[in-house]
């Protein structure tokens, strides 16, 4: 079961989107990244509490860790765009977060929660998908999953974890 799961971690990619959406951060209509760059994709939603803990933590990690490219999606079939600004307009976003109410680029990457990572490779590759950290608040957990895989991707070492449990909401589909 291990090895199935790990290979369709593997197989999956983020593909080539060529699309305009709306991105909340800097509230134009903006193309998706097509570069090669390695990129943490991240789902969230304004309307879970799991999500709206991990934010700044988040956003802390894409100040820390600015040779990758970080891009959000607000994935949730019941935010409209307005909403989805009141709620994002609250932070300083060091990153770009793209309108994704008919989930498309959730349901490619088979998102299942929000907070939900995939750390891409440069050939865009998953090779890191799941949690931020092991608990719903960063402040009250002991394991942070995406720091200590980014800073081993940094220091050129072997990844600490290849997938761990999403912890959130369910994404509303």
């Amino acid at each position: 079961m291990k090895l199935l799961i790990a290979l369709l971690i593997s197989s999956a990619t983020f593909g080539a989107f060529t699309e305009v959406r709306y991105d909340l951060s800097t509230h134009q209509e903006k193309q998706i990244s097509q570069t090669s760059k390695k990129k943490v994709l991240i789902f969230l939603s304004p309307s879970c509490p799991c999500s709206q803990k991990q934010f700044d933590y988040i956003n802390s990690l894409a100040k820390k860790f600015t040779n990758l490219e970080f891009i959000g999606f607000s994935s949730n079939k019941h935010i409209n765009k307005k909403k989805a600004l009141e709620y994002f307009d609250q932070f300083k976003i060091n990153f770009p977060i793209f309108i994704d109410q008919d989930l498309k680029f959730a349901n490619k990457m088979n998102a299942l929660k929000t907070p939900h990572v995939f750390l891409l490779n440069e050939k865009q590759e998953v090779i890191y998908q799941g949690a931020v950290t092991n608990k719903r608040s960063p402040e009250l957990s002991s394991k942070f999953y995406l720091n200590d895989v980014l800073t081993a991707l940094k220091n050129n070492k072997e990844l600490p974890y290849k997938e761990s449990k999403a912890l959130g909401c369910y994404i509303a589909r």
